[in-house]
């Protein structure tokens, strides 16, 4: 029977799980947060876990001489030496997802052995490319954990063009490594949608959302946060947006729409770090009577705290990017039990979350004047977020409870 026709209880870990990621603990962001974690799951579970993984460290400069291997809750980490480059520049963020990617395959492919099981997730991108030639060779299966759809996300976001030559053929090369993967786990329904056009058998898509940590966010006052004390804006009506400031967050419509708003009670944060951090600054240097406060990268351990310095916490997704990412956040987000204002198609994955579960708002991109209309509009109909509150608890303790969605993983991986 050819591997890929096997079924999910087929694919079992006959050897060792080889959990492949850019990023991994102590990493705490995003990707390397949910590999970890994963990885952590399953030798639990008393599988044998090894993670192959870079030295890199989030938002540090960071440079080991040598790589190395050590041991983690239960997980054997390999790590490869890796130099940092500054990833808000476009070029030299390339480069480095390039070679990162060529670092990661070498090493893959020297450890790996027959009847393995590789999990990998879409970072860094061009490992992806690999892939079929290690399964081919070392004749193992690999799981696909799609967080991005490349080369698409590229063209919503403007790097390059949809139709030039360039575009096609890394799409024709990358739709090839999709439908080599045994399976593909989408985090988000219209994210399903984009995978089922590049591989032949629905069958081997698997949906399995994003978790929300209950134990570690919980609902808490606004004015009981450090966040909210220390931004001084005592008696405002707070909206928040928390995470990666980059080309895809939509940042410049937002913006827009702040300059539109003329109710004195509206205050509006941003809290982290990436390409458009600078025009936020530019931003509020230009426009000095504007309600906005920017503050840097937090650390995870703070995201009570810091999640919870608001009445209304905003997600974006581009105009364009329908299916090529969730974000991560939306989860914890409901777990503070904060009602959201999601900036995005209306099909999107959280779109039709916040509309099934009557999570808050949904407004659809590049359109200043619609979104300065949400904001006035929410806060008059502020006595109504008590209920939505509840409902966004909820979700997260049921729907997205962590444990739920490992076990889910579990399933596919045992």
């Amino acid at each position: 029977m050819n591997k890929s026709d096997l079924t999910t209880e087929e694919l079992t870990v006959n050897n060792k799980l080889w959990i492949i990621s850019e990023f991994y603990y102590p990493i705490v962001t995003s990707t390397g947060y949910y590999m970890t974690e994963i990885a952590e799951y399953m030798a639990r579970q008393g599988k044998e876990v090894h993670v192959i993984c870079t030295s890199s460290k989030y938002n540090e400069p960071q440079e080991y001489k040598t790589d190395f291997t050590d041991y983690h809750n239960g997980v054997h980490i390999h790590r490869i030496q890796l130099k940092n480059l500054d990833k808000n520049n476009f070029l030299k963020r390339t480069i480095r997802l390039l070679w990162t990617s060529i670092l990661l395959w070498n090493k893959t492919f020297r450890v790996v052995r027959r009847e393995d099981t590789l999990l990998t997730v879409t970072n860094p991108v061009f490992l992806l490319l690999g892939l079929p030639l290690i399964k081919k060779l070392k004749h193992i299966s690999y799981i696909l954990l799609v967080h991005d759809i490349f080369p698409e996300n590229l063209a919503a976001i403007g790097k390059i063009k949809k139709h030039s030559l360039l575009y096609k053929c890394l799409k024709f090369f990358f739709d090839k490594a999709y439908a080599k993967a045994d399976i593909c786990i989408s985090i988000g329904r219209d994210m399903s949608e984009i995978i089922r056009k590049k591989i032949s058998d629905p069958f081997r898509i698997r949906l399995i959302p994003n978790w929300a940590e209950n134990r570690e966010v919980f609902p808490l006052a606004k004015e009981e946060t450090r966040m909210y004390q220390a931004l001084g804006i005592q008696e405002k009506f707070v909206f928040q947006f928390a995470g990666n400031l980059g080309y895809a967050q939509g940042i410049d419509n937002i913006l827009a729409a702040i300059r539109l708003v003329k109710n004195p009670h509206l205050h509006f944060t941003f809290i982290g770090g990436g390409a458009k951090y600078e025009t936020i600054a530019t931003f509020i240097k230009d426009h000095p009577e504007a309600p906005v406060s920017l503050i840097g990268f937090q650390d995870r351990s703070d995201q009570n705290d810091f999640l919870n310095a608001c009445d209304v916490s905003l997600i974006t997704l581009s105009d364009g990017m329908l299916g090529l990412g969730v974000p991560s956040k939306s989860y914890n987000i409901m777990a503070a039990g904060k009602p959201i204002l999601i900036i995005a198609d209306s099909r999107s994955e959280i779109a039709l979350t916040v509309k099934e579960y009557t999570l808050g708002w949904v407004v659809e991109p590049h359109n200043p004047e619609a979104l300065k209309e949400a904001f006035e509009k929410i806060y008059r109909q502020k006595d109504l977020l008590t209920n939505i509150q509840n409902n966004a608890r909820t979700v997260a303790e049921t729907l997205f409870a962590k444990e739920n969605i490992l076990a889910r993983y579990g399933k596919i991986l045992k």
